[in-house]
């Protein structure tokens, strides 16, 4: 089972946006293969768009994206104790749940 979904709300524990005001977000995209995530609103870079290219810009320049994460660089936010936490996997029943280590509250 994954331990990060999309949507979930992640908070940078490391790197150069650590130390940026909000370094909060939700998960847009989890790349499995390369282990990284693009977080909303984090990691922005600017890229290049040729004239005629792009339907959203045919007359070219320069557009912001979202860029990837490490996904070992984010910790998923607890929904009810409002902290970054690691995230364990309990089964109840048929089902596995996600659950906080710190308050040992249910995610999903």
């Amino acid at each position: 089972m994954q331990k990060l979904k999309i949507g979930d709300t992640v908070q940078v524990m490391s790197g150069e946006e650590r130390s940026q005001k909000s370094n909060r977000g939700k998960i847009i995209e989890i790349d499995k293969s390369k282990g990284r995530v693009r977080v909303e609103g984090l990691r922005l870079v600017k890229r290049h768009i040729a004239k005629g290219k792009d339907r959203a810009n045919p007359e070219g320049g320069i557009v912001e994206k979202v860029g990837s994460i490490e996904l070992s660089n984010v910790n998923l936010v607890c929904p009810k104790c409002d902290k970054a936490t690691r995230v364990g996997v309990r089964t109840e029943g048929e089902k596995k749940k996600r659950f906080c280590k710190q308050c040992e509250a249910t995610i999903d």
